[in-house]
């Protein structure tokens, strides 16, 4: 499988994360040949060091560094107030207004943990709404539960979501994975003392959804 290269330098390579695919091995479920970091480590061939992740489901930018001191520097500033971790998604039910989600998750032990996600609607047919996503915490599954205990489930989401909506989509619009895409990025790289941007724009099988959806619409 083909990754597409967003970016490369020196310190950093950000690659466009297919659905599917989990970053790096995880647990007994994943295998060498299954993960993104080793189909990039083989495509461009460096060694890679994995700094966040996103769940297999979901698709966009990812970034490895490609030392250990790189790694520890960028996630020192990875929850900085100035970064910026953005996703589109297509929830059930119109979202009319920006807003924030701001109630905490429990982890796996049960404990409550802070989490706070913000929102703003792109695009509405009033059966579902494109919004646009920020993350301000990095909880397991943090956007996916935000949305579904707000009953604005995301469209696809075998985990959270809700099972009428997922079959609609699934036998009318051919989806069968979560309408989630990480899109938009910029972390502060203090090797360099500046920022990384980078952009990923939704990938065919999410963009012809909305296409249709627009279509019906018209």
């Amino acid at each position: 499988m083909h990754i597409n290269i967003i970016y490369q330098d020196d310190l950093i390579v950000a690659v466009e994360k297919p659905s599917g695919l989990f970053v790096h091995p995880y647990k007994e479920v994943s295998n060498e040949k299954s993960h993104l970091m080793k189909l990039v480590k083989n495509q461009i061939g460096k060694y890679l060091y994995p700094i966040h992740r996103l769940d297999r489901p979901v698709s966009g930018i990812v970034i490895f560094g490609l030392s250990s001191k790189v790694v520890g520097q960028v996630k020192e500033e990875w929850n900085g107030e100035k970064n910026i971790k953005e996703y589109l998604t297509l929830v059930r039910g119109q979202v009319e207004m920006a807003g924030e989600f701001n109630f905490p998750l429990r982890n796996d032990k049960g404990e409550p943990q802070a989490a706070r996600t913000l929102y703003w609607p792109e695009w509405s047919d009033g059966d579902y709404t494109l919004v646009r996503v920020q993350l301000k915490t990095g909880r397991q599954h943090q956007i996916r539960r935000h949305f579904s205990r707000r009953m604005h489930q995301i469209v696809c989401d075998t985990g959270y979501g809700k099972g009428t909506v997922n079959q609609y989509f699934r036998e009318n619009f051919g989806l069968s994975r979560i309408f989630l895409h990480a899109h938009y990025l910029k972390i502060f790289n203090p090797m360099i003392n500046d920022y990384y941007e980078f952009r990923c724009p939704l990938p065919p099988e999410l963009q012809q959804v909305l296409d249709k959806l627009r279509e019906r619409q018209a």
